[in-house]
């Protein structure tokens, strides 16, 4: 062997210092992102506010998976604290080097989160992607569902969005506020059909 004949080795090959130099920024800018989501805290604030007195706003920022959610009353179990929350519309997003605010499935995304940790938490899960599947919500609006996210979307950035965050943090407060007023009647529906969690 005398050539690379496979272009992108090649390419690799010419520009390795750089291409490796470039990588080592991802941690760095990984970090940048986790805190701009992070700051979104008081603009979910705000919004919970909006739709007071029903709304509250509970923040777990700690781990792999930080999010913000917006829940109902009706939403959690509490023994006093903490508060198990059972179900909750917001924002989430992987806390990794490959975090960024462009790139699916590396960005933050916005929907329905339920917590699969509760005893409940399955059955509400599945109750709540059949009934949003049966009111053609999840269909209607291009969303996803997963077992964690009976609906949500990623929300990525667009534009030269460095130069100004507000546009994007714009975006995710709008996204939030379109899961709230779209799905909240919804999950309530489907939390009372459930049984409500007592709150004793």
């Amino acid at each position: 062997m005398n050539r690379i004949d496979d272009p992108k080795i090649a390419f690799y090959l010419k520009n390795q210092a750089l291409i490796e130099e470039w990588s080592r920024l991802a941690k760095g800018a990984s970090s940048v992102v986790d805190t701009f989501l992070c700051s979104c805290e008081r603009d979910l604030a705000q919004l919970a506010k909006e739709f007071s007195p029903n709304a509250s706003l509970i923040v777990q920022l700690e781990g792999d998976y930080p999010k913000i959610l917006m829940y109902q009353p009706a939403w959690i179990r509490s023994n006093g604290p903490p508060i198990e929350l059972h179900v909750g519309i917001g924002l989430e997003w992987h806390r990794d080097t490959g975090l960024g605010f462009a790139q699916s499935p590396n960005c933050a995304y916005v929907g329905v989160w339920t917590n699969l940790h509760v005893d409940s938490g399955k059955n509400l899960s599945r109750n709540l992607r059949r009934a949003f599947g049966d009111a053609g919500l999840s269909r209607q609006h291009g969303l996803v569902s997963h077992e964690w996210w009976p609906a949500y979307r990623y929300e990525m950035a667009t534009g030269e969005f460095w130069n100004d965050l507000n546009v994007y943090r714009s975006q995710l407060v709008e996204s939030v506020r379109f899961f709230w007023t779209t799905f909240a009647p919804k999950v309530d529906q489907v939390v009372a059909a459930g049984a409500p969690f007592p709150n004793s």
